[in-house]
């Protein structure tokens, strides 16, 4: 399985992103971790060079139109064209509708989908111009299932999927393939923020494989969606959950 050799990955600073940054990291891959979170994207970026990657690491908004050109711009100078593209970052502030304020419902469709927006518009622009590559952006199951505590973060994830078949179609002519996956629960940081251990594997428990996903699930999927493999595949979502949502 031949995987793309210059790749972005954002939201590397730890979980999903992190994980799917080491899945990509090997010798001859160049290899650029963003995120807001300078301290542990530098240490993904460590991780990645232990395992012969050259990596670098950048501390990037990606709601920041500016900030996410330059950050590309720096990489084609570096580097050359990026032929990869993995766009995680995404935050998840819990809120109830009514109790949501207008700031933090921009926020986060700030980050979440329009940075997904920036960053994939950014590359794609520049592998355009090289002749191809390959996209594959973040989703979740809130964007099927809805969140009673998140109708901001459900919102972008839904519109992450819709986003994902756009812009497949807008490029398959220049050669660019758009893929989504959708993890379910994950052992990661973010369900922390509302349930305690316990709860987080009670509810693995009902899950159809009995167990809540690890981001080291869901970097495979994404590293076969990167790759040569999936040559064939666009505009697709890849539910990587256990069975807890199974899409068509």
């Amino acid at each position: 399985m031949k995987t793309p050799q210059r790749v972005i990955v954002t939201g590397a600073a730890q979980g999903i992103g992190r994980a799917v940054a080491l899945r990509l990291a090997a010798p001859g891959v160049h290899l650029a971790v963003w995120d807001v979170n300078t301290g542990g994207v530098e240490e993904t970026a460590k991780l990645a060079a232990n395992k012969g990657a050259v990596a670098r690491a950048w501390t990037v908004d990606v709601g920041d139109g500016d900030a996410v050109e330059k950050a590309a711009a720096a990489f084609e100078r570096e580097w050359g064209s990026p032929d990869g593209l993995v766009n995680n970052a995404g935050i998840f502030p819990r809120a109830r509708a009514l109790d949501m304020d207008l700031a933090e419902w921009e926020q986060v469709l700030r980050v979440n989908l329009t940075g997904t927006f920036l960053c994939a518009r950014a590359v794609a622009a520049r592998m355009k111009q090289a002749g191809g590559g390959a996209i594959v952006n973040t989703a979740s199951g809130r964007g099927l299932a809805g969140a009673a505590n998140g109708a901001h973060y459900a919102a972008t994830k839904a519109g992450i999927i819709a986003l994902t078949k756009s812009l497949a179609l807008d490029w398959a002519a220049y050669g660019i393939r758009v893929n989504c996956i959708i993890p379910g629960l994950a052992d990661t940081a973010q369900p922390r923020v509302e349930m305690s251990d316990a709860e987080l594997y009670a509810a693995g428990a009902r899950i159809p494989m009995g167990r809540i996903g690890r981001p080291e699930d869901m970097a495979p999927v994404v590293a076969f969606l990167l790759s040569d493999d999936a040559g064939y595949i666009t505009g697709q979502s890849v539910a990587a959950n256990g069975g807890a949502i199974m899409i068509p």
